[in-house]
């Protein structure tokens, strides 16, 4: 048995780190429009990481990319009183990372994304923003289709 809960916890420090990295990349990409492959090219290098975590991360950019119009309209449903251009960058990239994997990434539970979503948000952006992601994630989670 403590094999198994050895290899929950490695991946869950891989789904964070994962995480993690691409929130760092599409953070950058809100800087330098179009760099966030090349940046997390960059961070996976200088960190060392695994080539799953990579992977991992890439396909969170690739999906925030390729559904970004449909996730902030969602956050925009979710959180109706802060229009996403007024969100800060590092609230809105998280925002689309986390919902992103948990409408459209069958592979991760919702539940680890979600925890791993608000302590980065903790992190990088302080008690009020953990509140809002919390918040609006709580929210599709809960709605149909929403991941649970």
């Amino acid at each position: 048995m403590a094999t198994s809960t050895n290899d929950r916890r490695k991946a869950a420090t891989a789904g964070m780190l994962a995480r993690r990295l691409a929130l760092l990349a599409l953070f950058e990409n809100e800087f330098r429009p179009g760099n966030a492959g090349a940046a997390l090219e960059r961070l996976a290098l200088e960190r060392e990481v695994p080539d799953e975590v990579r992977a991992h991360a890439t396909r969170i950019i690739d999906g925030v990319s390729e559904h970004r119009d449909a996730l902030d309209r969602r956050i925009a449903t979710e959180a109706p009183l802060i229009p996403v251009a007024e969100l800060g960058r590092v609230e809105r990239t998280i925002l689309r990372s986390a919902i992103y994997e948990v409408l459209y990434s069958a592979a991760t539970p919702s539940g680890e994304t979600m925890r791993d979503a608000v302590s980065l948000a903790r992190i990088y952006a302080g008690d009020a923003a953990r509140r809002l992601v919390n918040g609006v994630l709580g929210s599709v989670s809960r709605s149909p289709g929403g991941g649970t």
